[in-house]
């Protein structure tokens, strides 16, 4: 069964909640990183989604998995959440929520040049001019000069763009793998896999003198990731996978550094030099006509 040219109606709303939920878990991440280490706060956050799947067992899809899917997901989750958050965390701790969440933007552009270079795509003149820009718009937020406080170092926003470049190839991955699991059995295995492998990381911060947290902004910001970001946005994501080519649903991640901005803004007090505000201008700006230019075509088949 071949997908719609354009987004279904569902898929459009998938899209569209995953984007504003994704925006808006930079500035929850900033929070949480405030008392947890990034090991404890992955942990945490993707413990809260398990243990939300274990409670709606019940009522979910609970598919059977072979070994060869199994393998797939392992080889998924450590991609993300394995490591898109080790990357994102860290990077979180050394930049600007706002600053990272255009850096997250470029996730479609690198979709694209993996379709390219992997899946053999055809790019036409105008996409290439569209990636070149997008990724002038990355060089002048990465080559900004200022305080720390304005943009973020260098480290933590190479750190970020490690991580989109972790989840344009989740985003291959993942497409492949909704032909034969459904998208809920997909995000509830990526939550348990990152709850084994971050334990020990976890518990290693802990045992070495990182504290727990004693106010309470920091777990309400964990309770939100876990419930909103890692169980609802990814199961978003991955239905959204399942309906849609690779590049069209990467493509909506331009709206994130929109929601992360404006949040940011309001939450936090952050602000951005005039450089950065010219290349996330750029950045966004030449992402989204690049999803202007792919939201009609034809999409991969959806599983039947």
């Amino acid at each position: 069964m071949q997908a719609a040219h354009s987004l279904s109606g569902k898929a459009l709303v998938a899209t569209l909640g995953m984007a504003v939920l994704f925006g808006t878990s930079f500035v929850a991440s900033k929070v949480a990183l405030s008392a947890f280490s990034p090991t404890q706060l992955v942990f945490a956050r993707f413990a809260v989604a398990t243990l939300l799947f274990l409670a709606l067992r019940p009522v979910m899809p609970n598919a059977l998995v072979n070994a060869e899917q199994l393998k797939r997901l392992l080889v998924l989750a450590l991609l993300e959440p394995g490591a898109y958050f080790f990357l994102e965390s860290y990077g979180l701790q050394r930049t600007l929520a706002s600053t990272a969440s255009v850096l997250i933007a470029t996730i479609p552009v690198f979709v694209l040049l993996l379709e390219v270079v992997l899946l053999k795509a055809a790019v036409a003149f105008l996409d290439a001019v569209l990636i070149v820009l997008s990724l002038t718009g990355v060089g002048l937020l990465l080559s900004a000069k200022g305080e720390p406080a304005f943009g973020g170092t260098l480290v933590g926003n190479l750190l970020i763009l490690g991580a989109a470049f972790s989840a344009a190839v989740y985003t291959l991955v993942a497409r492949n793998l909704m032909a034969s699991l459904d998208a809920l059995t997909v995000t509830r295995w990526q939550a348990i896999f990152a709850v084994v492998l971050y334990f020990p990381f976890a518990g290693a911060a802990w045992l070495k003198g990182q504290p727990l947290p004693n106010t309470w902004q920091p777990w309400a910001a964990v309770l939100y990731l876990g419930v909103f970001c890692s169980f609802g946005a990814y199961a978003l994501l991955n239905y959204a996978l399942s309906q849609a080519r690779p590049s069209l649903v990467a493509a909506f991640s331009n709206l994130i550094p929109v929601v992360a901005t404006a949040v940011s803004l309001l939450v936090l007090g952050e602000r951005l030099v005039l450089q950065q505000l010219a290349g996330a201008a750029l950045t966004v700006g030449a992402i989204a006509l690049l999803t202007l230019r792919h939201r009609q075509q034809p999409s991969p088949p959806t599983p039947g």
